[in-house]
């Protein structure tokens, strides 16, 4: 079956900051759950990121506002991400995106893990639970 990926018109920017919500979320469980999904969607193995947008949180807050529920946050760079062979693609509506992986095995979940700092405190934080 040949499944369809629709991409937004959009390069990898120089400064892009991309996150992940939450301080498990690239643990290798969430990290197969993620890319099964994305498999059954879009026929790849990829996983959701966001963009912050001009390194702003409180922007990013606003476009999704899951994030203030959010207590810890892993970061990474964009270009790090690709110059270290993962394929950053402009999936669903800014300020999302999806991390292309070969194959969802440990071995590629501890290579992109790696490319992430944090976790770290979210500024946006609430007190709030998702």
């Amino acid at each position: 079956m040949v499944k369809s990926v629709t991409l937004r018109d959009a390069d990898v920017p120089a400064t892009l900051v991309v996150l992940r919500m939450g301080s498990n979320t690239l643990s290798d469980n969430a990290l197969a759950q993620a890319c099964e999904r994305a498999y059954a969607t879009m026929g790849l193995h990829a996983f959701s990121v966001f963009e912050i947008p001009n390194h702003n949180y409180q922007e990013l807050a606003r476009l999704e506002p899951i994030l203030i529920t959010r207590r810890k946050v892993l970061e990474a760079s964009g270009p790090e991400l690709v110059t270290a062979g993962f394929t950053l693609l402009p999936t669903g509506r800014f300020p999302h995106w999806s991390v292309v992986l070969s194959e969802p095995s440990p071995t590629q979940f501890a290579r992109v893990r790696e490319r992430f700092h944090g976790p770290i405190d979210n500024p946006t934080w609430t007190g709030q639970k998702g």
